[in-house]
């Protein structure tokens, strides 16, 4: 009898440790679910964030106006006093040229296809008063959600992730009338890239 309960739960064991990754052509499966926080209450991200190791890159900095397009509430500059933040100051990126309440934040980058990754650091400023919720969409804003991260107020959060045959990238959030005022929400060195 040992012998069997044994045999029955051996499996059992085994598959409850090593499950599958499941991994879609857009590298959305991959990428939800993983926030984690740690024990001092800060937010990271799996590594499906972390870069990959290259050898070689090939970059297309998001710095001209042919690489953008305002949804709304944006503006796309090259204005360090613009995009300064309590950690740094960027040397290009997207911004809101004004204080936004309970309006979107949404800008589309573009890729044209050409690169297999994006990558930017997003900050809120400290007085907005709810977290905010960022998505990045394939080629429209209501397009397949690539990736979306939290970002609490007066946080910089990295993000990292695939785009392969993405055309326009869609970013965005929504200011609700529980964040208040949003003085400051920079989209930092954005960048596109792939390995060589």
């Amino acid at each position: 009898m040992k012998k069997i309960c044994l045999a029955l739960a051996l499996p059992v064991a085994l598959c409850a440790c090593n499950t599958p990754a499941i991994h879609s052509a857009l590298g959305t499966a991959r990428d939800i679910g993983r926030v984690t926080t740690s024990d001092n209450g800060s937010t990271w991200e799996d590594a499906d964030d972390t870069p990959p190791v290259c050898s070689r890159l090939s970059t297309l900095p998001v710095k001209s106006r042919q690489l953008y397009e305002d949804y709304y509430g944006t503006m796309l500059t090259l204005d360090t006093s613009s995009l300064r933040t309590p950690q740094r100051p960027y040397r290009w990126g997207i911004t809101n040229p004004s204080p936004l309440s309970m309006a979107y934040f949404a800008a589309y980058v573009k890729p044209n296809g050409k690169y297999g990754r994006f990558r930017t650091n997003i900050f809120i400023d400290g007085g907005i008063k709810a977290n905010m919720t960022f998505t990045f969409r394939a080629d429209t804003y209501n397009g397949v959600v690539l990736k979306s991260l939290t970002i609490r107020p007066g946080q910089t959060k990295f993000v990292d992730f695939e785009i392969s045959g993405v055309r326009k990238l869609y970013i965005g959030s929504e200011l609700r009338i529980n964040h208040d005022t949003a003085r400051k929400i920079v989209i930092g060195e954005p960048e596109f890239y792939t390995c060589r």
